[in-house]
């Protein structure tokens, strides 16, 4: 029992709570203040969101908190059970999408097949921000695996190459099986964090460089294709068009406002409305669709101005830090991979959730991290912040055994030092 409470005791000198909580904080008022434009599109439905974010950052909190009793370690155990035990679902939802089976509770919405019903009246799961967690710990464990069996000094091409392969043996099954639902959102999510944790896996930069450039010259291309040969990507390469209606948005919002890019100029607008301090909580000022989930910025940009989208904007960067702080902490070990997975999920979701509501990115349905409403981004998140908790705990271990460690040495250095070369006078 006294080493739990001592676990807790560590995390009073850890800000991201605090952090988390004010974000939390927002991500409620937020729904809640979205409430009014949430009826127009669902007027029979209930508006009890805010209380069920409430509540299943509630359930979070509570494995959160079994998570850094049982410590990271234990966690890292069962990382390929957490990683099958989320593939049954992804493999149940593929098999009723293109084998037509009759698998139970899937919910197909508009053609997305990515979420099973929940008894009771709940609401939706999604499997794929689950998957999202077994990947993290699986790809660190490989990646640390592999570092320490090839120091730094043993790295050569092949080692490298047969580090990639090893991770892409990991995730591109769940990947496929994601964006084949279709949800492309969450599969750029998982190649994003997964792309900055190679990156600090210490694999040689020239290769980092080299796909890096291939993949900013295919987006650059693909991007210039849909403008000027949209023709080529629909008949020829059979992309379906209204994936590419998105880019027709937001290369036109206002030109193309009665339809692809009625979202984002709505979304722009209501921000604008907002000025300095916002038109107040529940102003429902200009309409669009998705308030309470993809579109969450607009409405505190609309309903509390420039200063709550600036506060919200640093709390995000400021809960980031400490994440990189904790990866930091955990230097060389397992924990610090974790952590660098964790805040590539969340930096990526904010910058393109942000940046899509403010048309500086293509709509790609990707909501903001606890502060968009959401069951499963919800609970699968607080989890992941249950398992940056466990590891900063771990990383204070970590520092202050190399202090110990350090200052034995030095105690003992200076000891025989003064032996040998101090002499008393008697």
């Amino acid at each position: 029992m006294r080493n739990i409470l001592n676990k807790f005791k560590v995390l009073f000198y850890n800000p991201i709570i605090v952090y988390l909580i004010l974000i939390i904080g927002i991500g409620v008022v937020a729904i809640q203040s979205a409430s009014p434009l949430f009826k127009i599109n669902y007027a029979a439905t209930h508006d009890n969101n805010a209380f069920k974010q409430l509540l299943f950052i509630g359930i979070g909190a509570v494995i959160a908190v079994f998570i850094i009793i049982i410590g990271i370690e234990r966690i890292r155990a069962l990382r390929w059970w957490i990683y099958g035990f989320w593939m049954i679902p992804l493999l149940g939802l593929f098999a009723y999408k293109k084998l037509h089976l009759p698998i139970p509770f899937v919910k197909d919405l508009n053609g997305a097949v990515s979420w099973y019903e929940l008894p009771g009246g709940l609401g939706t799961i999604q499997p794929s921000e689950f998957m999202k967690i077994g990947l993290v710990l699986v790809v660190a464990d490989i990646i640390q695996r592999h570092n320490e069996r090839y120091p730094h000094i043993r790295r050569t091409f092949k080692t490298d190459l047969n580090l990639l392969m090893k991770i892409m043996a990991a995730i591109l099954p769940p990947s496929i099986l994601i964006f084949i639902q279709p949800d492309s959102g969450v599969t750029m999510i998982i190649l994003f964090f997964i792309a900055i944790m190679i990156f600090s896996s210490g694999i040689q930069w020239r290769y980092i460089l080299t796909v890096g450039g291939i993949v900013i010259v295919l987006m650059a291309t693909f991007i210039l294709l849909v403008g000027v040969f949209p023709e080529f990507l629909t008949g020829t390469l059979g992309i379906d068009a209204y994936k590419l209606s998105r880019f027709f948005g937001w290369f036109d919002p206002f030109g193309t406002m009665d339809k692809d890019g009625m979202q984002l100029a709505k979304g722009l607008l209501a921000i604008g409305s907002g000025n300095l301090i916002g038109n107040g909580f529940q102003s429902a000022h200009v309409y669009f669709p998705e308030a309470h989930t993809d579109f969450i910025f607009a409405v505190i940009g609309m309903d509390f101005g420039l200063i709550g989208t600036l506060i919200t904007i640093t709390l995000c960067g400021l809960f980031d830090y400490e994440i990189l702080n904790t990866a930091t902490l955990n230097r060389g070990h397992y924990n610090s991979y974790v952590c660098i997975g964790i805040f590539g999920m969340l930096f990526f979701q904010q910058i393109q959730n942000i940046g899509m509501t403010i048309g500086l990115l293509p709509i790609t349905g990707i909501t903001l991290p606890f502060i968009s409403y959401g069951g499963s981004s919800s609970l699968s998140y607080m989890i992941l912040f249950g398992i940056v908790l466990a590891s900063y705990i771990e990383g204070i271990k970590i520092k202050h055994n190399e202090v110990d460690y350090h200052e034995r040495t030095l105690y003992l250095k200076t000891k025989a030092y003064i032996k040998d070369n101090v002499k008393f006078d008697d």
